[in-house]
């Protein structure tokens, strides 16, 4: 999970944290679904660390389920959202045979892995195979261009075919030149549907020069503003909002004013469909 904890992700990450925890319900109850959906990609319960199946005979000791038929049943769904679990399923057991541990887990629970928790993801991907893991980014592919969310984020971070070294050392490879506008596409077209991890994403990528995008202050200024309506929504009484001028005056005073007016009807609109996704009145 490695690729889940740096950079971009990090803070899209923290984007989706701050709904989920900020956000309630209507009728004071729990979050709504999407906040929920926002906050973790499918299958990243507890329960999904500890694989049981549920099908034992009563009375008979539960049954681990191994790696190759989680995959076999989330690939036989074609359900994007069950391609998305695939691969986390799969970065997850990459990163734990490299570390022993899944610092993506830890962070949302909270607290460190217990031993047992250990000993059932070790047992989950001790048959891991060299197939499974080149299906890996396939998976991903497939659930960001089905605009699962989230997974628009990792797809970028993961890098061109998971190299994300041939950024820098192939820039100008016409592969690595089409990841890259499929990578942005991806983003783009979530962020236009209010996915909050790809508006913060396309919001750090586009405020200074990178291997990805340049540097383009109108663009970020855009996602910066969106961030800002949404969260002056979903943010409990009280709490400062991240967004605000405060933080950020320096940017849009590298706009002109013709630019300040382009972004913030960027905003609107972005706003404006998150609304429409949660059922939400317009900020009053």
């Amino acid at each position: 999970m490695n690729s889940k904890l740096t950079g971009i992700a990090i803070a899209a990450a923290v984007a989706a944290v701050l709904a989920l925890v900020y956000w309630p319900a209507p009728d004071g109850g729990t979050p709504q679904a999407g906040a929920a959906a926002a906050g973790a990609p499918p299958g990243r319960s507890l329960a999904s660390y500890l694989a049981i199946d549920a099908a034992a005979a009563a009375g008979a000791a539960p049954v681990p389920v191994t790696l190759a038929q989680q995959l076999a049943r989330l690939g036989a769904s074609g359900k994007p959202e069950d391609a998305y679990a695939a691969y986390n399923l799969l970065d997850d057991c990459i990163s734990f045979e490299k570390e022993g541990r899944l610092p993506g887990l830890e962070f949302e629970l909270g607290r460190e892995m217990t031993a047992e928790e250990k000993a059932a993801q070790r047992q989950l991907c001790a048959g891991l195979t060299q197939r499974q893991r080149e299906d890996r980014l396939d998976y991903l592919a497939t659930a960001a261009k089905a605009g699962v969310p989230g997974a628009a984020t990792l797809f970028l971070s993961e890098g061109p075919f998971g190299d994300r070294s041939a950024l820098r050392n192939r820039p100008d490879d016409p592969l690595v030149q089409a990841w890259k506008r499929q990578a942005i596409a991806q983003l783009t077209a979530q962020a236009d549907e209010a996915e909050l991890t790809s508006v913060s994403t396309l919001m750090m990528a586009y405020l200074r020069d990178g291997d990805v995008v340049h540097k383009d202050a109108p663009q970020a200024y855009g996602y910066l503003l969106a961030l800002r309506l949404v969260y002056d929504d979903i943010l409990a009484p009280g709490v400062t909002n991240p967004y605000q001028d405060e933080y950020w005056h320096w940017l849009q005073n590298e706009l002109t004013p013709e630019q300040q007016a382009a972004a913030s009807a960027k905003a609107q609109a972005i706003a404006a469909k998150f609304r429409q996704h949660t059922g939400r009145p317009a900020h009053g």
